[in-house]
């Protein structure tokens, strides 16, 4: 990850050539968040250099920012039926709950009502 103030790239394919001799089978992944550019952009075309630079990551959040942005109206149709469904419930056992209340209890003939 690389992130200065240069004015000029600090990573070529000149300076970073001899070091990839030695990272056989080994690729090398490099992040330049520097505004201006700490890494030429030539370096991403040479084998086994992997380059992502501020506009590349910017690319990649704004994507996927949008395919959460498509996902919403699904998550919103899924909580809208659970409450649903759960209003439902509610209402169903408010309503139980009233027909109790409506009918009091019938006591035993052998113990009077404020005995139990």
């Amino acid at each position: 990850i690389t992130s200065t103030s240069s004015e000029a790239p600090l990573l070529t394919p000149v300076n970073l050539g001899p070091m990839l001799a030695d990272r056989i089978d080994r690729p090398l992944f490099i992040i330049d968040i520097a505004v201006p550019r700490d890494v030429d952009p030539a370096v991403n075309e040479m084998e086994g250099v992997y380059l992502y630079d501020i506009d590349a990551l910017r690319s990649v959040a704004e994507q996927s920012l949008a395919v959460r942005r498509q996902q919403v109206a699904s998550a919103e149709a899924i909580i809208a039926e659970h409450v649903a469904d759960f209003l439902e419930k509610v209402s169903h056992e408010l309503k139980r709950a009233s027909r109790i209340a409506e009918h009091p209890p019938v006591a035993d003939g052998s113990l009077r009502a404020s005995q139990l």
